[in-house]
């Protein structure tokens, strides 16, 4: 203890960040309950790791004669402090859209009050316990605060145990640190260890595609002229990504929309002919009834406790969708999905977007379709977690590693080591009221730089004006209200955030003012790092959004200020440098200012950022 504080002082004195671990004693009284059809037996040890983690190993054995189910998980850690109702937490983000990082007192915790990822309890200025997962392998663990303790909790999902059949849980880690964002970027790095993630790739793509405005109704003739539209804009661009609807019915992924002449391949061609990727977007664990993929071969679907086929019906304002979900347990939908994505790369197809991969998993479906109880896999035996992974696995090794697969609509947990890049928050869409939620949602993962790359979504820019006909009809794709200074928010943070810079507004129409305020934001490199500074003055709900970002590219540094108010404020940020000393901004607009002096940026962020 006595080396500990002194570690501690020398930081201090130096300006250095320090995670210090408690040693393993301090996490005491943990204690493991499984509810189960037979008696598991359970061991758990906390250990300390050089990495500042302490780590709590627990196992799951059925020591019995038969065969065992597990239907839930309960792991309880008393906190090594005491809190009250006031003491805030912050619950980091577990999913694309639905759940960005929440900060809330202990005192009104309600139903979004966990977080598959971590926990953090903020004791005091400087002070901050924290419990977190570094793998989503069985079972999706699931974070809180109960009773003084952290609660874990897991849905069994039908795991089966033979008898003499010993598995781990998710690996927890444990620490108390002087230092909240420190703590968050060694977490991610902790992450991506544990699931061995090695060097991402170092690219940046920029473009244009065709979901936001065009939806699933656009036409070939859309595609290629607003390539040349792109190839007028002083951007460089390299990237047309092909979003959705290209297909005859979702699941039948070789078989193409008889209006678009030519196919994939004759887009394709145009498009790598003008020095860009082709990048190509498909439902990755969903099919439809009406595909013939669905109607050969129904097993490669999931069925409902009474062994009916699981079918969503939606009305969507362009068609109708029963939507089904492959069954990856089952070795002919992994052959299926594999066999669809080498056609694709036969279309030339270098650049891969999977989307709707929360629909892999249990929980969503069950959300969506509310009379499935339970599930009737081909593997009975395996959580709705491993399916997941069996399929994401295919999927991920038809792709190959030569080529780019970004992940999209996923619970990010069991994607860690799959894909290159994940889309970080929810979609956006061209209405003022998307951007803030937009901003929180993506700048609270900024730890997972060190997992995968990390997409903010499109750049829009267009209000009404800058519409035609063609515009996709559902709701808040078509009427855009945007100001420009609205519009130059969005393109402010997406130049702070990632590596993804595509546009998707029609560039054919777009006003010449339009596409000036997003040609910074096409032409902006790779950011290595991005951090919320204020997270733990706003994240109370969705549309609370952080205001300062911090971004780096090399040694290049750059601070976004963002009022998302209606009002003016001011920002006294001296420590940036003269240009934030005094900063006046108008209501609903947002500045990027270059930093000038010599600090770094770990020293800027501890300057800069919020206790």
């Amino acid at each position: 203890m006595k080396n500990k504080i002194l570690s501690l002082i020398t930081a201090a004195v130096l300006g250095i960040s320090a995670v210090v671990a408690n040693a393993a004693p301090a996490w005491q009284g943990v204690t493991v309950n499984v509810k189960s059809t037979k008696p598991v037996t359970t061991t758990n040890t906390v250990t300390d790791a050089d990495s500042g983690f302490a780590r709590l190993n627990v196992t799951l054995a059925n020591e019995g004669t038969e065969p065992l189910v597990i239907e839930k998980i309960t792991v309880r850690i008393p906190l090594i402090e005491k809190t009250t109702d006031a003491t805030e937490v912050l619950f980091g983000g577990s999913d694309m859209g639905r759940t960005p990082v929440t900060r809330q007192s202990i005192g009104k915790l309600g139903k979004i009050s966990s977080s598959q990822f971590y926990t953090m309890v903020k004791l005091a200025e400087n002070d901050y316990l924290f419990a977190g997962s570094l793998s989503w392998r069985i079972f999706m663990p699931n974070i809180t605060i109960k009773g003084g303790a952290y609660e874990i909790t897991s849905n069994g999902e039908g795991k089966q145990l033979l008898p003499g059949q010993k598995i781990d849980y998710e690996q927890i880690v444990l620490t108390r640190s002087n230092n909240w964002y420190t703590l968050l970027d060694q977490f991610g790095q902790q992450i991506a260890k544990e699931n061995k993630v090695g060097k991402l790739k170092d690219v940046t793509f920029n473009g244009w595609a065709t979901w936001d405005y065009y939806g699933r109704v656009f036409v070939t003739d859309d595609v290629l002229k607003n390539v040349v539209q792109l190839n007028k804009m002083p951007v460089n661009a390299n990237m047309v990504q092909i979003d959705g609807g290209w297909w005859t019915q979702r699941g039948d992924y070789t078989s193409i929309r008889a209006d678009l002449p030519g196919g994939i391949k004759a887009m394709g061609d145009v498009v790598r002919g003008e020095g860009k990727t082709l990048g190509l977007h498909f439902d990755g664990f969903r099919g439809d009834a009406k595909s013939e993929i669905c109607k050969t071969h129904p097993e490669y679907f999931l069925h409902d406790q009474d062994g009916k086929l699981i079918v969503e019906n939606k009305v969507m304002v362009d068609t109708v969708m029963d939507y089904t979900f492959f069954d990856y347990s089952h070795p002919g939908a992994r052959a299926h999905i594999a066999q669809c994505i080498k056609e694709m790369r036969a279309w030339g197809v270098t650049y891969f977007k999977v989307d709707f991969m929360r629909y892999g998993l249990e929980d969503d479906i069950k959300r969506n379709v509310p009379t499935v109880k339970s599930f009737k896999a081909y593997d009975p035996t395996i959580t709705g977690v491993e399916r997941f992974r069996l399929g994401i696995k295919a999927i991920g090794d038809a792709i190959g590693k030569e080529n780019y697969f970004l992940g999209c609509s996923a619970v990010f947990g069991p994607t860690v080591g799959f894909v290159d890049a994940m889309r970080t928050a929810g979609d956006i869409h061209p209405m003022y009221d998307a951007f803030g939620e937009r901003a929180l949602g993506n700048s609270g993962n900024f730890y997972l730089r060190h997992v995968f790359n990390l997409d903010a979504d499109y750049v829009v820019a267009r209000a009404a004006a800058d519409e035609d006909e063609t515009v996709f009809g559902a709701d808040k794709k078509k009427g855009g209200t945007l100001t420009v200074n609205e519009a130059k928010m969005w393109a402010d943070f997406v130049t702070l955030f990632g590596n993804m810079r595509l546009n998707s507004d029609n560039l054919k129409t777009l006003r010449p003012e339009r596409k000036a305020l997003i040609t910074p934001a096409l032409k902006a490199p790779k950011m290595e790092e991005t951090v919320p500074l204020d997270v733990w003055n706003h994240a109370t709900n969705k549309l609370d959004a952080v205001e300062l970002i911090l971004a780096r590219n090399g040694n290049d540094i750059y601070l976004g200020v963002f009022n998302w108010d209606d009002k003016a404020k001011t920002y006294t940020l001296p420590a940036f440098g003269k240009s934030a000393a005094n900063l006046e901004m108008k209501g609903r607009h947002s500045v990027i200012l270059k930093y000038e002096g010599g600090d770094s940026f770990a020293a800027l962020c501890d300057k800069l950022k919020s206790n």
